[in-house]
């Protein structure tokens, strides 16, 4: 008998949109796994907007896993003539096409979705079984890919995502302290409402998750509570910022309403928070409160250690 260690396969698994900010948390957590191997693909060897050069493309490299963290996410632009089609191509089509590849290949994949799949008209937050009614054509055509991706294989799993955050690329913190740092006034929704999705937390329990012994799947949503308005989301971030010292032109900010801002061309969800109790349920573990990574959000070193909150109920 040979003496050698015995060494399980590697997890040979393909990464849609690395260099967006879902894909850059998903491609530094997920590199520094010893039982993964990642490839990254960018745009220019897969590119969603021409679903009929996918499957070839695909049919060439082994893999178990797919990650689609690639999306057509510019919501007013796909109000506009010529935009609605290419958010259902890319957010719809060429989805359910990777998910068809990923099913010849014996493989998984995990689809990336939305909040916007709702309308926003429930005062409680939505579970995984809540009837979708987009009011957007970027909700609807993100309905459409989940649709796609679950018919075409009972393996697959549509996680779905609201508020995605984090350090790799600019998002509403960023956007907040910029115009903090440098107005008298900052004005910001008060009727919107919904859960942070903290993107670096999201990549590190996946790699969790998918190590299950039970395969997940289906639909499930991810996100960190307690449900907030992007109004107390930003005014805990600028208090952050100013207990730090952070070089603010304004902490206090202005109340509005979403009909009160320009170029809003599309319809969003009022109420959107999503409720995590099937993740908690199948992990042990609620996801941490977004309250979590405010002082990375106001651009301070983030906290370490466990941040695992038991789940409850």
């Amino acid at each position: 008998m040979s003496d050698r260690p015995f060494h399980a396969p590697r997890l040979r698994t393909i990464l849609l949109g690395g260099s967006g900010l879902l894909g850059a948390a998903l491609r530094e957590a997920w590199s520094a796994q010893p039982d993964i191997e990642l490839l990254p693909l960018s745009r220019a060897e897969l590119n969603l907007t021409q679903p009929d050069r996918l499957a070839e493309t695909l049919e060439a490299i082994p893999f178990d896993l797919l990650l689609n963290a690639a999306a057509y996410t510019r919501v007013d632009d796909a109000e506009t003539p010529g935009g609605g089609e290419l958010a259902m191509t890319v957010n719809g089509t060429a989805a359910g096409v990777l998910a068809s590849c990923a099913a010849r290949h014996g493989a998984r994949m995990i689809h990336f979705s939305t909040d916007y799949i709702f309308d926003g008209s429930s005062p409680a937050p939505y579970r995984e079984d809540d009837l979708p009614s987009p009011v957007s054509a970027y909700g609807r055509s993100k309905l459409a890919g989940e649709e796609l991706v679950l018919a075409a294989s009972p393996r697959h799993l549509v996680i779905r995502l609201s508020w995605l955050c984090g350090p790799a690329r600019p998002a509403f913190p960023e956007w907040l302290l910029s115009q903090a740092m440098t107005r008298p006034e900052v004005r910001v929704v008060a009727d919107k409402w919904a859960c942070p999705t903290w993107a670096p937390d999201l990549a590190e329990r996946l790699v969790d998750l998918v190590r299950m012994p039970a395969e997940t799947a289906g639909i499930l949503h991810f996100c960190h509570g307690p449900p907030c308005s992007w109004l107390d989301w930003g005014q805990q971030i600028l208090d952050t910022a100013a207990a730090a010292g952070r070089p603010l032109q304004t902490t206090r900010l202005t109340p509005v309403s979403i009909a009160d801002l320009p170029g809003m061309a599309a319809r969003r969800p009022a109420r959107s928070a999503l409720a995590t109790n099937r993740y908690e349920a199948i992990t042990g573990a609620a996801p941490p409160p977004w309250t979590t990574w405010l002082p990375a959000m106001a651009g301070l070193p983030a906290p370490s250690g466990n941040t695992d909150t038991p789940a409850v109920g």
